[in-house]
């Protein structure tokens, strides 16, 4: 019950004091993004890309942003047999953002993993694989957005 009462006061105080989050009104575009240059492999840079969505201002001298985007697995648990039962994915994007001077602005990496089951379906296997990467890139997108705002913000 305590509980409860908690959470409607800390709601009440939440939306009493104006705040919105920092990513609400994001636009991508009012970036001077000059070139954009991605590394890795290709299913995860074309996520990137559409996440992301960031436009070059071809012959603009604005910000040159390189991205290296990186996936590993692990396998974290075995049965008795030794037969691996459950494996953690984890995604590294390093980011590099330099402006038209060729100074670095920014220097970074962000990574996320999740441990995943894993079972005797191949095909289900797959898929879990291919829905838990979306969402880490999803989740690692918005980070990256989150230092491209605070960056450009800085540029003004």
């Amino acid at each position: 019950m305590i509980k409860k009462i908690v959470i409607c006061c800390i709601f009440v105080l939440l939306s009493a004091c104006g705040f919105t989050p920092m990513l609400k009104d994001f636009d991508s575009s009012n970036l001077n993004i000059q070139e954009v240059n991605y590394t890795g492999n290709n299913n995860l840079i074309y996520l990137a890309k559409n996440y992301l969505n960031l436009k070059e201002k071809k012959g603009t001298k604005g910000l040159v942003v390189n991205f290296a985007i990186s996936e590993s697995f692990t396998s974290t648990a075995q049965n008795t047999s030794g037969t691996i039962t459950e494996e953690q994915i984890t995604l590294n994007i390093d980011i590099n953002v330099l402006n038209n001077k060729n100074v670095n602005l920014l220097t970074d990496s962000v990574s996320a993993s999740r441990k995943l089951p894993i079972s005797n379906n191949l095909s289900s296997d797959q898929e879990t694989r291919r829905i838990e990467r979306n969402n880490l890139m999803q989740n690692l997108t918005q980070k990256i957005k989150f230092k491209l705002q605070l960056i450009s913000k800085q540029q003004k």
